[in-house]
């Protein structure tokens, strides 16, 4: 990870206190960010360079220690709830279907609604078993909440990084103590 200083200019009385490799990004560029906390703000930062343009593609978000209340992380696993949905209709449908087959005699309408109730059983199956990662990293401000890597028209696909956890067991204190002036 590139040092903070090397491309982030910081203020006159503005010194680094600790900085983090904590979270990486693979949508919409592959990308390591890092989070760096000076005695006067929070920074969340990454550069990448194209590999074919040479275009340099750069997040960076801040804010100042004195306006942070609270920092939640949050990594889970959701359900697909719309593979569930049409799995049910779809083994409603089948089952629907089967029955009028047998009861009518007609062969087509019995595959037809086993086809269908297989098919809801293997959505089923999806929505339950194939979840969808959720992962969110946020400051909490007075009136305000900074969520890191949100744009106005994609949703990046962020996962934790190595040092998480340390990020997780450290940062908390260490905002407080900026903020109290004993670091």
């Amino acid at each position: 990870m590139a040092d903070i200083r090397n491309f982030v200019g910081f203020a006159q009385n503005e010194t680094l206190i600790k900085e983090y490799d904590g979270l990486r990004m693979y949508y919409p560029v592959k990308a390591k960010i890092g989070l760096a906390a000076t005695n006067k703000r929070f920074i969340a930062y990454s550069t990448v360079r194209g590999f074919f343009d040479g275009r340099t593609e750069s997040l960076y978000q801040q804010v100042n220690i004195t306006d942070i209340r609270g920092i939640g992380v949050v990594q889970s696993r959701r359900y697909r709830p719309a593979a569930i949905a049409l799995g049910i209709l779809l083994l409603l449908a089948g089952v629907l279907v089967a029955f009028v087959g047998l009861t009518g005699g007609k062969m087509l309408f019995e595959a037809g609604g086993i086809a269908c109730i297989i098919a809801g059983i293997i959505l089923l199956l999806a929505g339950f078993l194939w979840r969808k990662n959720l992962f969110r990293f946020e400051i909490w401000g007075n009136a305000w909440v900074l969520s890191l890597g949100e744009f106005e028209t994609i949703r990046p696909a962020i996962i934790a990084g190595p040092d998480l956890l340390k990020v997780v067991e450290e940062l908390g204190a260490l905002i407080i103590e900026i903020q109290d002036g004993t670091l």
